[in-house]
């Protein structure tokens, strides 16, 4: 990556906040065609799974199928899906990761499946992984990522284990557990990481100094990668590019461009906005980057770091 320099848009104590109201909501014609694997893309069923934490999230406690999925992305390039674990309620995992296998015979762009598991229940950990091991499309692990996981041998064993799977783990966590994820990373130089939002900043309270400290010494690990997603949902229906667009720059300047992926965020995303606001401000953001850098970002890093055919 030829790095810019970033020092007018890089993060201040406070975050600009534009003035004028969000447009983004609206049609925008598409910069180009280069296609975007999503790396995060989830699906609710509600009649067959429970998701305790959807009660707090009421504008999109509904089912959320695959054709709705096509209706909101129409507009956009989605050329590969990769499906993540949606939250939904402890033992359901297995269930879940067989559910979407099903939907990939009619949906043909779901080339990966990120599976729900956690890692520090020992022998039961393994037990699961097992039978999560079975289903082909899977690529990857999400799980609670407890505190001082570094320091929690049954986590450490876990990770060995998808290790030994070639599975990625996704790091969902907030800035104050990012010191441990970096300590876990360094503990197990095997594994390949995905930070998931961009480690989801604090960006309505203005104090982005310990994140940007935190992202930096993570990025300084070979073994984690960054999603780019989740962002606009950090500060609601009223974000604006001004806001976002210094933590984008500032991730993709620490990570490079070999490291980072897209990731849509569906249906999380309707809690600021539609699926193409987030991705038309996306392309947005990153036309000033060459078109091969574009195509790092937007699919050939996911397609790598995911193993998608």
């Amino acid at each position: 990556m030829n790095r810019r320099k970033f020092t007018q848009k890089l993060i201040l104590a406070s975050p600009v906040v534009a003035a004028c109201t969000n447009i983004w909501g609206q049609h925008i014609e598409k910069i180009d065609d280069i296609p975007k694997t999503d790396t995060h893309v989830h699906l609710f069923d509600l009649d067959n799974f429970s998701y305790s934490w959807l009660n707090n999230a009421p504008e999109i406690n509904r089912n959320f199928g695959i054709s709705d999925f096509r209706e909101a992305s129409k507009e956009v390039n989605i050329g590969k899906i990769v499906f993540m674990e949606s939250g939904a309620d402890a033992g359901f995992g297995v269930k879940e990761a067989n559910w979407v296998a099903g939907l990939a015979q009619k949906e043909p762009r779901i080339k990966g499946i990120i599976a729900k598991l956690a890692l520090d229940q020992g022998r039961e950990t393994a037990q699961t992984l097992d039978q999560l091991a079975e289903v082909d499309l899977l690529r990857g692990i999400r799980g609670p990522f407890p505190e001082g996981a570094h320091e929690s041998s049954l986590f450490l064993q876990g990770l060995e284990l998808l290790a030994e799977r070639n599975l990625s783990f996704d790091f969902l966590l907030s800035t104050p557990r990012l010191a441990s994820a970096i300590k876990v990373a360094q503990k197990c130089p095997q594994n390949v990481f995905v930070l998931d939002h961009l480690g989801n900043p604090d960006i309505p309270s203005g104090d982005s100094e310990r994140w940007k400290k935190g992202i930096k010494q993570l990025a300084a690990q070979p073994n984690v990668n960054c999603k780019l997603s989740g962002i606009i949902t950090r500060i609601g229906k009223d974000w604006s590019r001004e806001e976002i667009e210094p933590y984008i720059l500032y991730v993709i300047d620490q990570f490079g461009m070999d490291r980072l992926v897209y990731g849509g965020d569906w249906p999380v995303v309707l809690r600021a906005g539609s699926y193409q606001s987030w991705a038309s401000v996306f392309e947005e953001i990153t036309k000033q980057f060459s078109k091969i850098e574009r195509q790092k970002m937007y699919h050939l890093n996911a397609d790598r770091i995911y193993r998608l055919a």
